[in-house]
């Protein structure tokens, strides 16, 4: 072994202990202050006004019931519209940005007027539209869903098409013509990342957005839950309401996004060495 490989262990191993010390730290970290918010809870939910901080006990009682018990057909019905939003959301997003790709005089249409129309109105605007247009049930909700969410997958499918190696679409043109096969066997496989990501933010989002459409136009949904809470002062079920939507959320990251980011990171090379 050289003298500069000798160096470059002994500098590695510090810097690798180092990292997981990091590691560590962060995890304690996460762990601790969760743990510790929920211990305050118990502690001052007794002498807390039932309104203002409900009991703890009284909480988790109904987030069993929205989850799996009598009330959980309110749960589902709400994740079911936001999956279907998502879905619309991201067809129809790469459309826009695929036909400016297909059409480039359409380029400044789509992301100079469409994308800043959708960015620009705002979730409640959408949700009283909906209502007034559609009036109270499911076709309100996702249709205010996924016309929120459609910008988070423009942006994302737009900047994947940006960062294609153009080198990789020469050399496709050199061995044919047609855009569609192009597109099918180089730019698609390429996307899939960006396309993950789309769906794994609108994900997110979506739920925030349901609930308001939900609030406004649905008779279902956790939004119901939430209005008919509001209207009896039922402060628990606002709280288990909330703790529902983090729950679903916190399952998606953890099981489903990120292993699957985790492959796509490998895929691609650019996972942390652990």
């Amino acid at each position: 072994m050289t003298q500069t490989e000798a160096i470059n262990l002994e500098e590695g191993r510090p810097l690798s202990r180092k990292r997981r010390e990091v590691a560590r730290g962060s995890l304690a970290l996460a762990v601790t202050v969760p743990v510790l918010l929920l211990v305050w809870w118990w502690l001052a939910a007794p002498s807390a006004s039932p309104a203002l901080l409900p009991d703890p006990l009284r909480v988790l009682e109904e987030t069993f019931n929205l989850l799996v018990g009598p009330e959980s057909v309110d749960t589902w019905t709400s994740f079911g519209r936001i999956v279907l939003a998502v879905f619309l959301a991201l067809l129809i997003g790469g459309f826009l940005v695929f036909l400016t790709r297909m059409l480039p005089i359409t380029e400044t249409l789509v992301g100079g007027a469409i994308l800043t129309f959708f960015n620009s109105v705002p979730a409640l605007g959408w949700a009283i539209l909906g209502v007034v247009w559609f009036g109270v049930g499911n076709f309100a909700v996702v249709f205010v869903v996924t016309l929120i969410l459609i910008p988070f997958c423009m942006v994302n499918l737009w900047e994947g098409l940006r960062s294609l190696d153009p080198g990789l679409q020469e050399m496709g043109k050199s061995f044919t013509r047609s855009r569609s096969k192009i597109f099918i066997r180089i730019q698609a496989p390429l996307l899939i990342p960006y396309t993950f990501a789309a769906v794994r933010l609108s994900f997110s989002v979506g739920w925030k957005v349901a609930l308001i459409a939900e609030f406004f136009g649905a008779q279902s949904g956790l939004g119901l839950v939430m209005n008919r809470a509001r209207q009896a002062f039922d402060t628990p079920t606002v709280f288990a309401t909330i703790v529902v939507v983090l729950i679903i959320v916190t399952i998606g990251e953890r099981l489903i996004f990120d292993p699957i980011s985790r492959m796509f990171a490998n895929r691609t090379g650019t996972g942390v060495a652990r």
